[in-house]
């Protein structure tokens, strides 16, 4: 048996004071047994033993009985005087959720034997079931991915037999269903297709738990469309030779109100009163070009050089004189 200093501070304990006859005088032999007083199934426990003021060799035995079953935890010599020891132990899955049993510790040794029983509460942990769709919204013909997630009390993945899983439409039928799915390493995925004319509305996945309980995830089915946005400039309705800048406003709003995110591209151009065919199509127009994000309001500004763009004119159109 290996020795173990520490103990965990958070476990509720069970102390068993195991003194024999007179044990109060200084020097004589003390037991004490520390243990969880409800143990959980499937899960990692642990019990301590104290022996002091030991003046021979003793054997230490532990174990747990119910009417289905003893189940010994551990049998050890110990030659020590004084020990302090921790051992680990794992109980089985119970056919019962819960059921309480007698732990029962003797010491044992040539002149000494002093044995304790007691009970505690043996428990199967309870499992935490997650169900996770990949989207919260689908459209008829897709399909639905989810996963099953089963942790344990203490957020440890497990192996577990889950009895039945389901979807369930709008008009509570199951479109879906599967029987006696293992679990393993806390995870299970799953999917299923959509038809091309399934009822529209919220649909749930169903889990139901070994112990009996239930989780459930809802998800949506309709005919959905990508928003529409409109695009807003804003811009003086009349400009005179004599404006030097001119304040440009592009806006993208959702139809529902809501600011458009993204990027705007803009071209700017004044069309020349008598034309040329010099250039072809650069001869029409003098056009200026910019760009930038939409802020938060789904709106981008510019400021145009107005003045810079009658000179690029005035230079067109000499180039083509």
């Amino acid at each position: 048996m290996g020795k173990n200093k520490l103990l965990y501070p958070s476990l509720t304990l069970l102390l068993l004071l195991l003194l024999p006859t007179d044990a109060s005088v200084s020097g004589k032999p003390q037991y004490m047994v520390l243990v969880p007083s409800l143990l959980h199934t499937e899960t990692p426990e642990k019990g301590c033993l104290l022996l002091s003021h030991l003046n021979e060799t003793v054997t230490v035995s532990a174990s747990l009985e119910s009417v289905r079953e003893n189940r010994s935890l551990f049998t050890d010599v110990v030659a020590e005087k004084d020990l302090f020891h921790c051992v680990s132990f794992t109980l089985p899955w119970s056919p019962t959720s819960q059921e309480v049993m007698f732990l029962t510790i003797q010491v044992k040794g040539p002149t000494q034997e002093f044995k304790k029983r007691t009970t505690v509460l043996v428990k199967n942990e309870e499992s935490l079931v997650f169900v996770q769709t990949d989207k919260p919204i689908y459209k008829p013909e897709q399909t639905v991915k989810f996963r099953i997630v089963l942790l344990g009390e203490s957020f440890h993945p497990l192996n577990e037999l889950v009895p039945l899983v389901y979807v369930e439409d709008p008009k509570g039928n199951r479109i879906a269903q599967w029987q006696n799915l293992e679990v393993e390493n806390g995870l299970q995925q799953l999917t299923f297709p959509l038809s091309s004319e399934p009822f529209q509305g919220s649909y749930k996945v169903v889990v139901q738990k070994g112990s009996g309980g239930t989780a459930e995830h809802p998800f949506t089915v309709e005919e959905f469309v990508l928003p529409k946005f409109e695009v807003q400039v804003r811009m003086p309705k009349i400009i005179t030779i004599l404006e030097e800048e001119v304040q440009v406003s592009v806006c993208g709003l959702y139809t529902y109100g809501k600011p458009v995110p993204g990027r705007v591209t803009m071209n700017m151009c004044r069309k020349y009163r008598n034309p040329s065919n010099c250039y072809g199509e650069e001869s029409n127009a003098v056009c200026e070009k910019f760009s930038g994000e939409l802020n938060n309001e789904g709106c981008f500004s510019h400021l145009s050089q107005w003045t810079q763009t009658l000179d690029e004119e005035f230079l067109s159109r000499g180039r083509c004189s």
